[in-house]
C-alpha cells in the first residue's frame, strides 16, 4: 500500500508540469501512462532536476468492521522521504519517470492538468485487489502538493478508504556521489 501511495505522489509531481486537459489520445476511456506522458512532452515541460522531499500525511482511513476505538487511527501519521531527480532522469521523459515504483501496475481512468491545477484518478493493480486513488492539487516544474483518497480492499476486511495529503519540494541539488 506504501508503494501506491508513493508511485501516486512520484507520478503528480512528474505530471504536475504539464498545462493541458484530457490525455485519453486514443479515446478507451483509459488514460494510460504512456499517454500521460506524452501529454506532459508536448507541453515541453519538465520538472527541474535535483533533490526533493516528499511529505505525506495520512488524514483518514475507514476500514469496515474497525472497532470505534480506532475512529482516527493513523490520523496524522506522517512520512517524510528524499529521492533525486538527475538531468537522465529528467531526459527519459515523462513515461519512464512516471512508470517509477509502478511496475506497469497502474494506469489513469482520469488525468487533467491545466493551470497547474491536477485532476486525476489512478488505478492500480495490488496483491490484494484493486486500488483506485483520486488526486487533486496545484504543481509547479519544482513543487506538488495534493491531497488522494484511495479505495481498496484491506486485507479481506472489505472496501475502504484512506486518505492523505502529500507534498514534493525540490529543496536543493542532488547530493554528488
Amino acid at each position: 500500500m506504501k508503494r501506491i501511495i508513493m508511485a501516486a505522489a512520484g507520478a503528480a509531481l512528474m505530471a504536475g508540469c504539464s498545462a493541458s486537459n484530457d490525455a485519453d489520445a486514443d479515446g478507451n476511456g483509459e488514460v494510460s501512462i504512456k499517454e500521460a506522458a506524452k501529454q506532459a512532452e508536448a507541453q515541453g515541460l519538465r520538472p527541474e532536476p535535483g533533490l526533493y522531499k516528499a511529505t505525506i500525511t495520512m488524514t483518514g482511513i475507514e476500514i469496515p468492521g474497525m472497532p470505534p476505538e480506532m475512529a482516527g487511527h493513523g490520523a496524522g501519521l506522517t512520512t517524510t522521504s528524499e529521492y533525486c531527480l538527475t538531468e537522465e532522469d529528467v531526459a527519459k521523459g515523462y513515461e519512464e519517470m512516471m512508470k517509477r515504483g509502478q511496475n506497469g501496475e497502474c494506469s489513469y481512468e482520469r488525468f487533467r492538468l491545466a493551470g497547474g491545477e491536477i485532476d486525476a484518478v489512478m488505478v492500480c493493480k495490488t496483491p490484494e485487489g484493486t486500488a483506485r486513488m483520486e488526486m487533486a492539487g496545484t504543481a509547479t516544474p519544482t513543487t506538488s502538493d495534493f491531497t488522494a483518497k484511495m479505495a481498496m480492499n484491506f486485507d479481506g476486511a472489505g472496501e475502504g478508504t484512506m486518505s492523505f495529503a502529500a507534498k514534493h519540494e525540490r529543496i536543493g541539488d542532488c547530493k554528488v556521489k
